[in-house]
């Protein structure tokens, strides 16, 4: 395999970490504390939005919201597994200070994921009936369920956007800034569908918008993130392309 030039210890730095120096307990708890939470927020969208749902448009519309709760939450779940693959491959070349090699991994991964949010917003947003109907989703709050459903995929870009630059950025050993967008982001959540719902009582389809936009905001922050890292760790977007050896260890690993 190519190798590239070796990355100084002195030029990472700003949220890089490299977890095979210092105490292993305390790196290992500083890591997987905020690992654990932000899982625990990344589920709480949906759960956010049956409650304020339930409260201001009824049990119908409730029913509607809670109807894709499992299948959201097996789709966060893949995309998470998915993209903790592409951050072993990144750590692994971090690990080995193989600049060339880290560089191709982090811009791979953005381009799977790109490739990825892409195809689940097509399939999503035309495949909606059938996969609420195969689900056994009730007639009564299918039409709700749809409308619900229809408005997340076509901003799935964002839920996988996040979970693939979160890989990134894990793999590099920072897990703090994530849990700090992830909590951002949940917290503009509730406020939007407060508004959106509570205030306006737009309905189910204004649930999904807000909780749409909120994962937006959280992918862009970790775009601006990976934007900002040391060059050595830099995202570029026009270095983006996938690059098959690296795009087939991410989902050998992440599959």
């Amino acid at each position: 395999m190519h190798r590239g030039h070796i990355l100084p210890h002195h030029t990472v730095h700003t949220g890089a970490v490299r977890m095979t120096e210092g105490s292993i307990l305390k790196l290992l708890v500083s890591f997987a504390l905020p690992l654990m939470l932000g899982n625990l927020f990344q589920q709480l969208y949906n759960t956010a939005d049956s409650v304020i749902v339930g409260r201001f448009l009824g049990s119908r519309a409730l029913a509607a919201v809670s109807s894709t709760g499992s299948v959201i939450f097996l789709m966060i779940s893949f995309f998470q597994g998915l993209f903790v693959g592409a951050g072993v491959v990144i750590a692994r070349f971090f690990g080995a200070e193989d600049r060339e090699e880290t560089q191709r991994a982090i811009h791979t991964t953005v381009a799977v994921g790109l490739l990825a949010g892409g195809a689940v917003t097509l399939l999503g947003v035309f495949f909606t009936p059938v996969l609420l109907r195969w689900i056994g989703t009730p007639e009564d709050v299918l039409g709700d369920s749809i409308q619900y459903f229809r408005i997340y995929f076509s901003g799935a870009m964002t839920f996988v956007m996040y979970n693939c630059q979160v890989g990134i950025l894990r793999s590099l050993g920072d897990s703090r800034h994530p849990l700090i967008y992830l909590m951002s982001a949940s917290l503009l959540n509730v406020i939007l569908d407060l508004i959106f719902i509570g205030g306006f009582h737009l309905g189910v389809g204004a649930a999904a918008a807000a909780t749409v936009m909120s994962q937006a905001v959280s992918a862009i922050l970790c775009f601006r993130k990976l934007l900002s890292n040391p060059e050595e760790i830099r995202l570029i977007p026009g270095k983006i392309r996938i690059h098959g050896d690296v795009a087939k260890m991410i989902l050998t690993n992440g599959i």
